[in-house]
């Protein structure tokens, strides 16, 4: 096995890869001895194959034996088809450009698309055998190049399933099919089968999974999300509304923080709030309203569109990062501070340790925090399948943690993060910061939403304690 990080170059690979290989053989070592490697420098740029046709993509098979490696290259906006590995697995490099790798879930006759792992320079792809997929490439303009190693080797196409989603057909290669393509002449072919399946498409207001590798650094993830909101920013409340269960969800969340507030305001007189990612202020207005109490609001969020609408209901509002207190933190200044439908897209655990600190030494002693969170366990959301995608696609490799998920819109381009987190860890975090007093409960989103549940988002209260 290499060494992390270890340099080989492509034509040691492809003269003695015998003795650089893994062995024993297996998906995981092989996966193992990729991920060891810095792919990056190894001279790949000598062997890209040209791409004679813009309309498919050009293979350069380097070596066979123990396994395949072989490097391919995508001409803008080109893909292959949608195609099943049986009986072969094995993973793939970006080596430059953008991956986009969709795999599909198929019942009965039905064939629906599952999730979407975007890759970049060095990021990769694991492929184990079953995948049922097409690899494409995500950019309209530039080239792809990916580096491919496949056990047991294909020294062709032959057998290969292709699904064109158009027209529902099979198309089985033979072994003159040169690639993974339903466009070939009809020799390349075994069978060709009408009425095979059906495609499902994705409704257009569903969010698909599209996890990115590696993992962009906190930097880059802040600056998805804001990009994200900054377009959703002047209908963001209408779409609140629209969606029945998150309004139920939210205006239960605004009314336990109301309560909250006014039981507070009972010891300590509540003079100001601090609503970290205010988002429009639409919910702070409200909670405020729900008091009946008359005090200061102040607010940061990181979007400056909605800022701006924010500004326009009474908040004090800061455009900023979460990730920057020293900007903008005022130790003891208030008697309470939120973190609403915001904790999931902090975009590390640095970054939610810091947030939760910062909102504690702005509390005055005897001060209440309440924020929620995405409950890793809720079976109705994406928890589940994001611990699922930190296994299978070797995420912990590439930068992430575990409940960590990258979501776009079904006809959306702009890409946000999710962090589902356990109760037991945030039991943790909020100890190990000082608070006492601590509450969580989990409040139905999907199923009995607003409501005390079993499954749900966790929402969770703590208090400063007095000196």
């Amino acid at each position: 096995m290499q060494p992390a990080n270890a340099t080989v170059d492509l034509q040691s690979i492809a003269k003695d890869l015998t003795h650089l290989a893994p062995n024993p053989l297996t998906y995981e070592r092989l996966c193992d001895w990729v991920e060891g490697i810095d792919w990056l420098e190894s001279g790949w740029e000598a062997w890209v194959p040209e791409a004679t046709n813009p309309h498919d993509y050009g293979r350069n098979i380097l070596c066979l034996e123990p396994f395949e490696v072989v490097l391919l290259h995508w001409p803008a906006g080109v893909e292959s088809a949608v195609h099943h590995h049986a009986g072969f697995w094995g993973a793939v490099v970006c080596l430059q450009g953008i991956l986009e790798n969709v795999t599909y879930e198929k019942r009965g006759q039905v064939l629906r698309e599952k999730e979407v792992l975007r890759a970049y320079p060095s990021g990769i792809v694991p492929e184990p055998d079953g995948t049922l997929h097409k690899i494409k490439n995500g950019s309209p303009t530039e080239s792809l190049v990916t580096l491919h190693f496949y056990c047991p080797a294909l020294a062709n196409l032959d057998g290969l399933v292709l699904y064109d989603l158009p027209s529902g057909r099979t198309f089985t290669c033979n072994d003159l099919a040169p690639t993974a393509s339903v466009h070939l002449p009809t020799t390349c072919y075994h069978e060709i089968r009408e009425g095979a399946f059906e495609f499902e498409p994705t409704d257009e207001a569903s969010h698909i999974q599209c996890n990115i590798v590696p993992m962009p650094d906190p930097e880059n993830v802040e600056r998805m999300v804001m990009d994200y909101f900054a377009e959703h920013a002047n209908r963001y409340d209408a779409l609140d509304k629209q969606i029945i269960k998150r309004r139920t969800y939210t205006e239960a969340i605004d009314q336990r923080v109301a309560n909250g507030i006014r039981a507070l305001n009972e010891a300590l007189e509540v003079q100001r709030v601090m609503h970290l990612a205010c988002g429009t202020g639409r919910r702070a207005a409200s909670i405020r309203e729900a008091t009946g109490l008359d005090y200061e609001m102040l607010g940061l969020d990181l979007c400056e569109e909605m800022v701006a609408i924010a500004g326009e209901r009474d908040l004090r509002v800061t455009a900023g990062s979460l990730r920057e207190p020293d900007v903008w933190i005022e130790p003891e200044k208030f008697e309470v501070v939120t973190l609403l439908y915001a904790y999931g897209h902090l975009p590390n655990r640095a970054t939610r340790y810091g947030v939760i600190k910062s909102a504690f030494a702005m509390l005055k002693p005897g001060g209440r925090f309440f924020f929620d969170a995405f409950d890793i366990e809720d079976e109705h959301e994406w928890g589940p399948e994001a611990r699922r995608q930190f296994v299978e696609q070797r995420l912990a490799n590439q930068g992430y943690e575990e409940g960590d998920v990258f979501y776009r819109r079904a006809k959306g381009e702009h890409l946000a993060f999710l962090h589902y987190c356990s109760s037991d860890r945030l039991n943790d975090l909020m100890g190990e910061v000082g608070f006492v007093d601590l509450e969580m409960i989990t409040i139905g989103y999907d199923q009995a939403s607003g409501t005390e549940s079993h499954n749900g988002k966790l929402f969770v209260a703590g208090t400063k304690p007095l000196r």
